[in-house]
């Protein structure tokens, strides 16, 4: 599996709308803000692929005074580029293609040839005359997308950036994201992260859900074991504390919570569970036998800590050298390796004193015989 893809080395953001002008306005917008935002580097607005393209503006009043209407300007000019006119367009959900009809005689127009091109207009006298387009028509050199996207039939622009080795790339989505919020967008465009940052929050989403499924049939699985609902409640409050463990030593380390986080994480709550599954148990053996609360939990401290450290220590010292970042590919998963460290080395410590007074709490004046676990 590429964990890569859940760090990731760049963003992307989709503009999505229907008019071309304002789409490259925005873009232009967006990747200013990329550039103003600290860890970004080559950012891409998405226009590097444009092409020249003259707008004409048809006064219809002057037309008018020369017999013309906008439709027969139209015409005329579309005449004049017969030889590179467009037959037809065919659009997908990625792009749009042109289809040109071109035969051996004709020749490509250019731009100036539209600038100088006239029209013939008979006066009073019913004399001709040849008048410059000019006349009638505003003509504007401006440049557009050489090729247009798509999705869903919706024009987009995509803008790009990459991510420096010293930045998380999930925080810097979300700090250009809140940047993003106060540009000034029209109705019916759509501004969007895409790309590595989607997938790393996609991913983030699901392992949270997944955390959540474990702890619940974590405890599932204890009820059964236990034969009791309260017995693995008292033990699933070695999690949190795990959990506390885990994003002290994030901390302490300056690591962020990525996906190998959540994904260390996930194991934790597994792992410490075990801790709290040897105390109890011997807890409720001995009090079964006879033996008063007070003494059972004494007793289990003493007896479990051997067996419950020796545990822990195997696999700290499993993720000791990853999480130092020693051998190949170890830097890429030093997050999830000192999740675990951290989580269970704080875990333990404080389950060994923090389980046994809530087992306690939960069994003050009773007695194992009258329980029924």
């Amino acid at each position: 599996m590429d964990y890569s893809s859940y760090f990731g080395s760049g963003l992307s953001v989709r503009i999505k709308g229907n008019d071309i002008d304002t789409l490259q306005k925005l873009a232009k917008e967006v990747a200013d803000v990329m550039k103003q935002t600290k860890g970004t580097v080559d950012v891409d607005d998405g226009l590097e692929d444009m092409e020249p393209q003259l707008t004409i503006s048809v006064d219809k009043e002057k037309a008018a005074e020369y017999g013309y209407t906008v439709a027969q300007v139209y015409q005329l000019v579309s005449a004049k580029m017969a030889d590179s006119k467009s037959a037809t367009t065919i659009s997908t959900d990625i792009k749009d293609y042109k289809v040109y009809v071109q035969t051996q005689e004709q020749t490509d127009t250019e731009l100036d040839d539209i600038r100088q091109m006239t029209f013939t207009h008979t006066d009073k006298d019913g004399k001709e005359k040849e008048i410059p387009l000019t006349k009638i028509c505003e003509m504007k050199d401006t440049t557009t997308l050489s090729t247009m996207k798509r999705d869903a039939q919706t024009r987009y622009i995509t803008v790009s950036c990459g991510v420096d080795e010293d930045h998380n790339v999930t925080l810097l989505g979300n700090k250009i994201q809140k940047s993003m919020d106060k540009l000034n967008v029209p109705e019916g465009y759509h501004i969007e992260m895409t790309g590595e940052d989607e997938t790393i929050s996609d991913s983030m989403s699901q392992l949270v859900l997944m955390m959540i499924l474990a702890v619940i049939f974590i405890y599932l699985i204890m009820v059964v074991q236990f034969q009791s609902l309260v017995s693995p409640f008292i033990i699933m409050f070695s999690i949190p504390l795990a959990f506390t463990g885990g994003f002290i030593a994030l901390l302490l380390t300056g690591q962020e919570v990525n996906v190998l986080a959540m994904l260390g994480f996930i194991m934790l709550a597994g792992l410490i569970v075990n801790n709290g599954i040897v105390l109890i148990d011997y807890i409720n053996q001995a009090r079964k036998a006879g033996v008063s609360k007070h003494e059972a939990i004494i007793s289990s401290g003493k007896t479990r800590v051997r067996p419950i450290l020796m545990t822990v220590l195997t696999t700290v010292l499993a993720m000791l050298t990853t999480a130092l970042g020693i051998g190949d590919g170890s830097d890429m998963m030093r997050p999830m390796a000192i999740t675990l460290i951290g989580g269970l080395v704080y875990g333990t410590v404080l389950t060994l004193i923090v389980i046994p007074c809530i087992y306690d709490m939960f069994h003050r004046e009773k007695n194992m015989v009258e329980e029924e676990l």
